[in-house]
């Protein structure tokens, strides 16, 4: 597994690096003077959509622990996806973050589960938006294109992923992780061995019962992570403004829902090294626009994303130094973030085999 990891890894930076070559430093740095003070309002734009995405987390969460701000779970949402944008984790890596920075106060099975019905939420939510904006723009693409049946085939790998992500929390994930992990000899883990199996079975009961009894939750969850994904069209537009371009909200929608479809299909790759500026240059190529316009705009948004991940990575750092460092999964052993970390290794470990 982490083999092709690393093929994709060398293979996105290559190709990062020629397109960079292909267009130069200097064409480059001149739009995102171009873009001026564009670039800060996406900046800012991707903070209402940051808060949807903790709204979408927050819904999930029942039985909501008084004494944990909103600011807090703000602070754990953009850590994890901080680590997410960072590693090849396929979103597991940030996951166990977000439940570990807020584990002090909401109960580690429950943030491990409710973190996870998230995730599939924000899935959800996503092919409900890529849902309108393809209706609404898919008609600028002939059907007898290549690419339409591209796209076409990439939503309904997008619908199936969804669809097996929801079989999996089904099917206990959290306690056959745990018999993954407990084949390793990890010290720490043996040591906390019952607290940590206790709180894996705990975390597949929440998992459960939260489908079986809160499903108007989870469309309010869906619907937050819908709102997030719906400002990236105007993201786009407000690039292609600043750039001199004179697009249509059509093309915005198109660029926004192919480009996710490109970035689902690449997801192992970290940083969206192909599907940033590959994938918009693509795509707005194909309708009639400079590709160096195309790269530009993947080239701002990857600005506004590092952005986001220092914000997130701070946001880790200080709850680091604040905290007292006493996480405990039922009120005794403490269970570090490296436990965890070695636990999803070992689950991908399996997996590769």
């Amino acid at each position: 597994m982490r083999r092709v990891e690393t093929i994709f890894i060398v293979i996105a930076i290559a190709f990062y690096a020629w397109f960079l070559s292909h267009y130069g430093p200097r064409q480059v740095l001149g739009y995102v003077r171009m873009a001026g003070w564009g670039l800060a309002l996406t900046i800012s734009l991707e903070a209402i959509a940051r808060i949807a995405n903790t709204l979408g987390w927050r819904v999930t969460i029942e039985d909501y622990p008084s004494r944990l701000s909103f600011v807090e779970l703000f602070g754990a949402r953009i850590g994890g996806e901080a680590v997410d944008y960072v590693t090849p984790s396929a979103q597991l890596g940030g996951q166990f973050v977000m439940a570990l920075e807020v584990r002090e106060k909401l109960r580690m099975p429950v943030g491990l589960a409710t973190v996870v019905v998230a995730s599939l939420a924000e899935a959800v939510g996503q092919i409900v938006f890529m849902s309108i904006a393809l209706a609404i723009s898919l008609r600028m693409i002939p059907v007898a294109a290549n690419l339409y049946w591209a796209i076409v085939g990439g939503f309904a790998l997008a619908v199936a992923l969804a669809g097996g992500f929801f079989f999996v929390q089904m099917k206990r994930p959290f306690s056959h992780l745990w018999r993954a992990v407990a084949k390793f000899d990890i010290a720490q883990i043996n040591t906390n061995e019952n607290e940590i199996r206790d709180s894996a079975g705990e975390a597949d009961a929440v998992l459960l019962d939260f489908y079986a009894r809160n499903r108007s939750r989870f469309v309010a969850s869906c619907l937050c992570y819908a709102v997030a994904w719906s400002l990236g069209p105007l993201e786009i537009y407000i690039l292609l403004r600043m750039l001199h371009q004179s697009p249509t909200f059509q093309t915005a929608l198109l660029v926004e829902s192919v480009g996710l479809l490109i970035e689902r299909a690449t997801f192992l790759i970290p940083g969206k090294l192909v599907s940033q500026e590959g994938g918009k240059a693509l795509i707005l190529g194909m309708l009639g626009y400079p590709p160096g316009i195309g790269f530009a705009v993947g080239f701002l948004r990857r600005i506004k994303e590092m952005v986001w991940v220092l914000f997130g990575l701070l946001a880790l750092m200080i709850h680091r130094t604040v905290m007292p460092q006493r996480g405990d999964i039922k009120g005794t052993a403490p269970v570090g973030h490296d436990s965890v970390m070695k636990m999803q290794r070992g689950a991908q470990g399996e997996q590769s085999l």
